[in-house]
């Protein structure tokens, strides 16, 4: 399949217009459209074209006859230290949770319309399920992704039903009823067991993660083999786990008292 001449010259502007952010650095916060078209040797026609899009998104802001990064970015940076800070509040507590029922655990959170990996500490186990940091899963099949999904907006919802609903496991659920269902009940539990949904014979348990506001960011889940995890010991794996999410919360400033105090 051959990209459309117009598609490549789309391409080509997001290419460009990203090579111009990335000259902006610490020594060199302020740059002119001269400066911009020497270094990447582009002409300043083009420059001029690229900076009025970025400026238009808030990604640029002019100083003067120059040039300078705009609040848009700070927008980027926010998402990038939110997820710097959950990865080192999380990581002693996650240890600890493995230690406790000696399984993997992860934290995940939403890309999108997906579920995303972004911090994981291996268990001792010999039989291992795969996963790794990083790696996309259909949020609709696991208890991480249905229980960050509950607490999404309607659009998100929508989106995420509308792209279709995937059957990977044999319990899966594909009947979007079946799923808003499931959600409202996530959203009075606050936790999310999951059995067979994402591969036959595992088991999945979520709890949330919340921010210092309230909001559910992330989740901490444990997926386990049915012969490790039996149905008798879910109950104590769902009260360590969400015992976990309150442990990270906490270290990322929620304070429960005072946010139920707010609610009254």
């Amino acid at each position: 399949m051959t990209m459309s001449i117009e598609n490549k010259s789309i391409l080509q502007s997001v290419q460009n217009g990203l090579q111009i952010l990335k000259l902006f650095s610490k020594e060199n916060s302020i740059l002119g459209i001269t400066d911009i078209s020497r270094e990447l040797e582009l002409p300043k026609s083009t420059v001029s074209r690229l900076i009025n899009d970025l400026m238009s998104e808030g990604y640029l802001r002019k100083v003067g006859r120059k040039y300078t990064v705009g609040l848009s970015i700070l927008g980027l940076t926010g998402v990038i230290m939110s997820q710097l800070e959950i990865h080192r509040e999380a990581f002693d507590p996650l240890k600890c949770l493995v230690s406790k029922l000696n399984e993997n655990a992860h934290v995940s959170t939403l890309d999108g319309t997906h579920l995303i990996y972004i911090l994981k500490v291996e268990s001792k186990q010999t039989i291992r399920l795969l996963s790794h940091v990083g790696q996309h899963r259909p949020p609709t099949c696991s208890a991480p992704g249905k229980l960050l999904l509950a607490f999404q907006p309607k659009e998100i919802v929508d989106q995420v039903i509308q792209a279709g609903l995937p059957k990977r496991g044999p319990n899966s659920v594909t009947d979007p009823k079946v799923l808003l269902q499931q959600l409202k009940q996530i959203r009075q539990d606050e936790y999310c067991v999951c059995i067979d949904e994402m591969h036959e014979d595992v088991i999945a348990i979520a709890a949330p993660i919340k921010d210092y506001t309230g909001k559910i960011i992330a989740s901490v889940s444990v997926a386990a083999p049915k012969l490790r995890m039996g149905e008798d010991f879910i109950p104590q794996c769902v009260e360590e786990i969400i015992k976990t999410g309150k442990k990270i919360s906490a270290k990322l400033g929620y304070i429960e008292s005072l946010q139920c105090e707010g609610e009254r």
